[in-house]
């Protein structure tokens, strides 16, 4: 059930408000309770400008030229896929990015619903979360980049995740789509990793639990395997037997196999009946608590509308709505 939250903005700065005023794109920066409003194209770039740590930016559908990220803000997108039940496009961020947050900052970086076919450098990242996002590509391969603890929670990585092989780099990944990874200390859980035109590298000191993997390979004994689907033409020998693996040509799971941002990935009702996670729900990215879902949790800019002309005293009414999930 969705509610609706209505809100008008009289704005000053008539001449300025009134060029930006014409584009679709729409970025609030909310500081402390105070709410602050960017036009155009460059509004994540302005928003992000005038942050302090700890600032929440939203941003509307539509393409934004991406900025490289030094502040820990929450930045909230419309979400990574159009969705077609509130006719709500997705919020694409249009170039390569970089993240560098100092390790004395104390806030989070929380990046939620945004659809990137670029690369995001890691350069410098502790407990950050990334939140039903679409990435095309991440790196943290510098000589002095690295990334900890951070959590992705149903995202779809399309590309590559190249991770630090460094003892400082970690990373948890709960219900997403990760195609390749390499790197060490991950856990996986109800993840469908892995493409079909590479074998998948599974990572030292790492954990994978209720997955679907695709073509995985090397097995060593400082990884962690339970309950794990292998869609595999060689065998992968592990130290329990709770893991099955199937051909890639079995008909009951090639539509796992070839990486689209239209295939949701949902296991056929024959390849369920093949073995349960260790919870007792399905493997792959539908089971464990917190089944795949796209659409955002946070409040969405879903449209805004701006007056045609200014008031006798030089104001300029902005009509924007907004919708969140009770």
């Amino acid at each position: 059930m969705k509610k609706f939250i209505v809100f008008f903005i009289a704005l000053v700065a008539m001449c300025v408000i009134k060029a930006k005023a014409q584009t679709s794109l729409l970025a609030t920066l909310n500081h402390e309770g105070t709410v602050s409003t960017f036009y155009g194209s460059t509004a994540l770039q302005q928003a992000h400008e005038a942050a302090a740590n700890g600032d929440v930016i939203t941003l509307s559908s539509g393409t934004f030229l991406s900025v490289d990220i030094t502040k820990a803000v929450t930045l909230r997108g419309a979400g990574m896929t159009l969705d077609a039940a509130t006719q709500t496009e997705p919020t694409v961020l249009a170039n390569d990015f970089k993240i560098t947050i100092d390790d004395e900052v104390t806030d989070r970086l929380t990046i939620e619903g945004i659809y990137s076919n670029q690369q995001i450098t890691i350069a410098k990242l502790k407990n950050a979360m990334f939140l039903k996002d679409r990435i095309r590509k991440i790196s943290i391969t510098g000589i002095e980049f690295y990334g900890t603890d951070l959590t992705f929670i149903h995202c779809r990585i399309t590309e590559t995740y190249s991770g630090s092989y460094e003892s400082n780099n970690s990373a948890t990944f709960q219900n997403c789509i990760v195609s390749y990874i390499n790197g060490n200390n991950y856990s996986f859980k109800n993840c469908l990793v892995g493409r079909n035109n590479g074998s998948t590298g599974l990572c030292d000191n790492s954990e994978y639990k209720n997955c679907v993997l695709i073509e995985p390979y090397a097995y060593r004994n400082s990884m962690t395997m339970y309950n794990n689907l292998y869609l595999s033409s060689s065998q992968l020998d592990c130290p329990n037997n709770t893991n099955v693996q199937l051909s890639t040509d079995d008909e009951r799971v090639k539509n796992l196999l070839t990486y689209s941002d239209d295939n949701d990935y949902k296991l056929t009702e024959e390849a369920k009946s093949i073995m349960k996670g260790t919870d007792g729900t399905e493997v792959g990215i539908y089971g464990g608590s917190i089944p795949y879902d796209p659409t955002p949790t946070n409040p969405q800019i879903s449209k805004f509308n701006v007056a045609a002309k200014t008031t006798a005293d030089g104001k300029l009414s902005v009509d924007i709505e907004v919708k969140s999930a009770e």
